[in-house]
């Protein structure tokens, strides 16, 4: 898709993660993708926000946050009309601890820390092909 400019646009890429070197290389990985402009939220409580300020097109989350964690800020994803459809990628470090909130939550698109980054950027294009 283009804009107006004649420039493609970018799909938006909203990373929720605290832990400052793995959102650094979250957003690099993802920046260096000519279809994806990536953007870090360090709080929980801002994720949804900054989705909707930025019309984001995915939202990768991991589940250990300040202020939302991870859960919280999906179930108010998906309990909201306008941004409910967004796919949404968890990363975690601590997946058994989490395996039951996540079937609960019918949760299936999961990368466990540490992840390879061609695992990444494979899930990133198939949620949110260009």
């Amino acid at each position: 898709m283009q804009d107006m400019t004649g420039d493609v646009k970018k799909k938006v890429v909203v990373i929720g993660e605290d832990d400052e070197p793995i959102a650094t290389l979250l957003r690099d990985s993802i920046n260096d993708e000519d279809a994806y402009q990536a953007v870090v939220v360090s709080d929980g409580a801002l994720v949804l926000e900054t989705v909707r300020q930025v019309h984001a097109d995915l939202l990768i989350l991991d589940i250990m946050m300040p202020g939302l964690n991870g859960s919280e800020v999906f179930d108010r994803v998906r309990a909201d009309t306008d941004i409910r459809e967004m796919p949404v990628l968890f990363v975690s470090a601590n997946l058994p601890q989490f395996e039951a909130e996540f079937r609960e939550r019918k949760i299936t698109s999961i990368l466990t820390k540490p992840f390879d980054l061609n695992d990444l950027l494979d899930h990133v294009r198939t949620l949110c092909p260009e």
